[in-house]
C-alpha cells in the first residue's frame, strides 16, 4: 500500500498554505512522533484527556488530545488526523505498509509533520472546544461534532468466495488415545465433531509411512507417537488393519458427515524408500511412479470401505525431510519426504493419471490439492513461480505452479503458514496465484487456496505488539491456552478468509500432550500462560503422563472456542462478503457470510483492551436477530441478550475487549449497496514483480492510485470549507 501514503501526502501539498510555523512546528514535533511510534505499538494507557475513540481514528484523536494539553499553543486543524486516519483505514489493523521496510516510523514522522506545517488553518484549545456543536464534513456527509463516532458499519453487497470447511487433522494424536478408555475415545469424538460442541466442517486423515520392521522405529523425539503406521509393511505388502487408532476417528467423521475429508501424506511409504525409513528422504523423478500407485491403492481402499473422500494431497512440507544426523539410521522429530521443486509439478501429473485410470469410482472422483509449502514468504513467493536458487535448486522457469496449472494436474492450492506472515504477505500470495493462473497455457481460472496448517506461535498479545512487520510471533516452545493466542488464531483466520478469499482453512493438531505443565499437581495449570515449555499446537490438551497416573481428562483451550465461531456458524455453502476495515475501530476486523439457510452471521474480533461499540447496518430490510454469542477472557461460548434493532435496520452492538463476538441474523429486503467501501484497487492483492502482469491489472492499480488521490483532495477541500 506504498501508494496510499504518498498520495495523500502530495494531495496535501496541493492546498495553498500560509504556516505561522513559529509554534506550531515545536509543538507537534513530539506529539507527531509519538503519534507515529503510538501508531506501530498502540499503548493502552490512553490520556485521560483524550477525546472518545470512534472509528479507528482513536490514535489521531489522542494526539489531537495531547496537543489540546499543552494549552498554550496552537495546532492543526483535526481534519489533518482525520485525513491520517483515512491512510490507515486503507489497512485496517495491519499496518502492511510498513511491513515492506519502504517507510520506517521516524520517515513517517518526518512526513506527516510536513503535511502538517502545509495545512492553512491552525487554532488553540479554546477554538477547538468551539467545535462543540458546530456542522463539519465527516466522510462523505456533514455531521454534527457530537455525532463523530456514529460509524455505520456496512456489509458490502458484492459477494466474495463461497467457503468450504473449517477443520483440524488427525494426525498423530490418535496414538496417544488408543490407550484412553473406550468412553474417553467416544467423548473426544463428541468433542470434535458434534454440533453442540466444536462441529469441524473439515478433517485430514493422516496416511502414515512407517512400516513394520523399519530402522526409524528407534525414532526417540519427542516420541515414537509421531510415526503412523502404513498400510504398507517394510516387506511392500498391504495390511489395511494397520493404523487403527487413526482409522477409529477417521471413521468417527464419517459417521458425524464431516463434509469436507481429506487424506494427506508427509512421506512415502519406507518400503519405497533406499533406507526403510519414513523420514530423512528425497522423492526423485524415479520414484514417483511407485508413489503414486500407493496412493491410489489408498484412496481407492477407504473409498470402497464408505469414506466420502474430497481431496487428497501427496506433498507436505516439501522443503525438509526433517532429517537429524548424517548417517542412516538417523533420527527425526517426525515423518517427512523432501520433494525437489522440479520433481512437483510430476507427482501431481503421474497423481492425476493414476487416478484417472483407478477402477475405483471413488478414487476417481477424488481432487487433488498441493504443494503444502510451510511458509508463505520464503517458499510459496520463491518456489510457485519463480526459479529456485536454494537448496533444491530448480532449473525451471517460471516454477512448478504454472506448469501443472497448465496441465489441469491440481485443484486446489494449499499452503501452511508457518512463516506467520503478515497481511501484505497474503495479498501477495493471492496475487501469485492468479499470476500463475493467467500464465498457464492455456490461462485458467484462479484455483481455490486452502490454508491447511498453522500452530504453535508465540502470543503476540493483540494490540500491543505491533502485527504488521512480523505476524503474531515465531514459532517457539510456549503454552498459552488464553484469550491472547486465541485472538491471534482468529485474525489468522480472518487474513486467508478475507485477503486471500480462501475457501478452507485448518488448525493443525486437535489434540496434543504439549501441556506446559503438570495438572495433577495444579488442576488450574492447564488454562494458564506458560512460558518456555509446551506448544501452542492443539485445541484440546491431555496430560502427557496418563500412561503412569491415568489421567484421561480433557483441557480446552481457549482456542478451542474461538475456532467454534468459525466451525459454527460458518458453515459449508457460505458465501462471504467483506465488512470494510475503513468502518471499524482501530484493532478490530470482521468477517460476514450468508449461509445456504439464508442465515446472515458476521464475526467480530475485537484486539484492544477495551471495549468497542459499533453500529452495524443490515444489509437488507425487516432485520430480525436470531443469536449473539462471544468468547472472551472470562466467557467460553456465551450466549448473549439481543440488542434492538432499530427502525432503519441498525443494531448497536458493543465489542467485548479482547474477545470474539458473533451475531446471526435474517433480512427480507434485499441487500443493500455498501456507501463505505474502499475502492476495491485497494483491496486488491499487491502485485507480484512481473513483466508478464495483464493490462486489465495494471488499469486497475492506475485507476486506483487515481481515484485515492482525486478522494483525499475533495475531502481536504471539504475540511477546508468546513472549518
Amino acid at each position: 500500500m506504498r501508494f496510499s501514503l504518498y498520495c495523500c501526502l502530495a494531495a496535501l501539498a496541493l492546498v495553498t498554505a500560509k504556516p505561522d510555523p513559529g509554534a506550531l512546528v515545536n509543538e507537534l514535533s513530539d506529539t507527531t512522533k509519538a503519534l507515529a511510534t503510538r501508531f506501530l505499538d498502540p499503548r493502552a494507557d490512553l490520556a485521560p484527556t483524550a477525546l472518545t475513540p470512534c472509528a479507528n481514528s482513536a490514535i489521531w484523536q489522542e494526539a489531537i488530545a495531547n496537543d489540546l494539553a499543552v494549552g498554550n499553543g496552537s495546532t492543526n486543524n483535526r481534519a489533518v488526523y482525520y485525513l491520517a486516519a483515512d491512510w490507515q483505514r486503507l489497512e485496517n489493523s495491519s499496518r502492511s505498509y510498513y511491513s515492506d521496510g519502504l517507510l520506517s516510523s521516524s520517515t513517517f514522522s518526518t512526513l506527516l509533520q510536513k503535511g502538517f506545517q502545509n495545512y492553512p488553518t491552525d487554532f488553540n484549545q479554546a477554538q477547538a472546544l468551539t467545535l462543540q456543536g458546530k456542522s463539519y464534513f465527516y466522510g462523505e456527509k456533514s455531521v454534527k461534532h457530537t455525532d463523530v463516532c456514529l460509524v455505520i458499519v456496512e456489509i458490502s453487497s458484492a459477494p466474495e468466495q463461497t467457503i468450504k470447511s473449517f477443520g483440524i487433522s488427525g494426525a498423530w494424536w490418535p496414538n496417544d488415545l488408543n490407550f484412553f478408555p473406550p468412553a474417553s475415545q467416544k467423548n473426544l469424538s463428541t468433542l470434535l465433531f458434534d454440533k453442540d460442541w466444536l462441529y469441524v466442517s473439515g478433517y485430514r486423515y493422516n496416511v502414515g509411512a512407517s512400516g513394520d520392521h523399519d530402522d526409524s522405529t528407534s525414532l526417540t523425539y519427542p516420541s515414537p507417537l509421531r510415526l503412523v503406521q502404513s498400510f504398507m509393511k517394510t516387506d511392500g505388502t498391504y495390511d489395511w488393519t494397520r493404523d487403527a487408532p487413526g482409522i477409529y476417528y477417521l471413521k468417527a467423521a464419517q459417521a458425524a458427515n464431516v463434509p469436507s475429508i481429506a487424506f494427506f501424506l508427509n512421506a512415502q511409504p519406507s518400503a519405497l524408500t533406499q533406507y526403510k525409513q519414513a523420514c530423512g528422504t528425497t522423492l526423485d523423478s524415479a520414484s514417483i511412479p511407485a508413489y503414486v500407485t500407493f496412493i491410489e491403492q489408498v484412496l481407492a481402499h477407504w473409498a470402497e470401505e464408505g469414506i466420502r473422500i474430497e481431496y487428497i494431497s501427496p506433498i507436505n512440507e516439501p522443503d525438509d525431510n526433517f532429517q537429524k544426523g548424517s548417517s542412516s539410521p538417523w533420527s527425526c522429530p517426525q515423518e517427512g519426504m523432501q520433494v525437489p521443486v522440479d520433481t512437483r509439478s510430476a507427482v501431481f501429473q503421474q497423481l492425476r493419471a493414476a487416478l484417472a485410470a483407478s477402477s475405483s469410482a471413488g478414487a476417481k472422483a477424488v481432487k487433488i490439492m498441493g504443494d503444502e509449502a510451510s511458509q508463505i514468504t520464503q517458499q510459496a513467493l520463491v518456489e510457485y513461480i519463480h526459479s529456485y536458487s536454494g537448496l533444491l535448486k530448480s532449473t525451471t522457469n517460471p516454477g512448478w505452479l504454472v506448469n501443472t496449472l497448465s496441465g489441469q494436474y491440481i485443484d486446489a492450492i494449499a499452503v501452511h503458514m508457518y512463516d506467520f506472515p503478515d497481511d501484505s504477505a497474503i495479498r501477495n500470495f493471492k496475487q501469485l496465484v492468479i499470476n500463475a493462473s493467467v500464465q498457464a497455457t492455456p490461462p485458467r481460472t484462479p484455483p481455490p487456496i486452502k490454508m491447511t496448517e498453522v500452530s504453535s506461535f508465540a502470543s503476540a498479545l493483540g494490540v500491543r505488539k505491533p502485527w504488521g512487520s512480523t505476524g503474531p510471533a515465531s514459532l517457539t516452545s510456549e503454552y498459552d491456552p488464553t484469550i491472547d493466542n486465541a485472538l491471534d488464531m482468529a485474525r489468522m483466520i480472518w487474513q486467508l478468509m478475507t485477503l486471500a478469499n480462501a475457501e478452507s482453512w485448518d488448525w493443525w493438531t486437535a489434540v496434543s500432550t504439549m501441556l506446559g505443565c503438570d495438572p495433577t499437581i495444579d488442576p488450574s495449570c492447564a488454562s494458564k500462560y506458560v512460558s518456555g515449555k509446551g506448544y501452542n499446537d492443539a485445541l484440546i490438551y491431555i496430560d502427557p503422563n496418563y500412561a503412569t497416573n491415568k489421567n484421561y481428562n480433557f483441557y480446552i483451550s481457549k482456542r478451542f472456542w474461538v475456532f467454534k465461531h468459525f466451525t459454527t456458524y460458518v458453515r459449508p455453502g457460505s458465501v462471504r462478503y467483506d465488512i470494510p476495515n475503513e468502518s471499524l475501530p482501530y484493532g478490530t476486523v470482521a468477517m460476514a457470510s450468508l449461509g445456504p439457510d439464508k442465515t446472515w452471521n458476521t464475526v467480530f474480533i475485537n484486539r484492544n483492551a477495551t471495549d468497542q461499540t459499533i453500529t452495524l447496518k443490515l444489509p437488507g430490510s425487516g432485520g430480525k436477530l436470531l443469536g449473539m454469542t462471544q468468547t472472551t477472557a472470562d466467557d467460553d461460548w456465551r450466549s448473549m441478550t439481543l440488542p434492538s434493532v432499530s427502525n432503519r435496520d441498525t443494531v448497536q452492538i458493543t465489542l467485548p475487549a479482547r474477545s470474539v463476538l458473533s451475531l446471526q441474523f435474517s433480512v427480507s429486503g434485499t441487500a443493500t449497496p455498501s456507501t463505505a467501501i474502499a475502492s476495491r484497487g485497494f483491496r486488491r492483492a499487491s502485485k507480484v514483480n512481473n513483466p508478464n502482469l495483464a493490462s486489465w491489472e495494471r488499469e486497475l492499480e492506475e485507476r486506483a492510485v487515481s481515484e485515492s488521490r482525486s478522494r483525499l483532495s475533495n475531502r481536504i477541500a471539504r475540511y477546508q470549507l468546513a472549518s
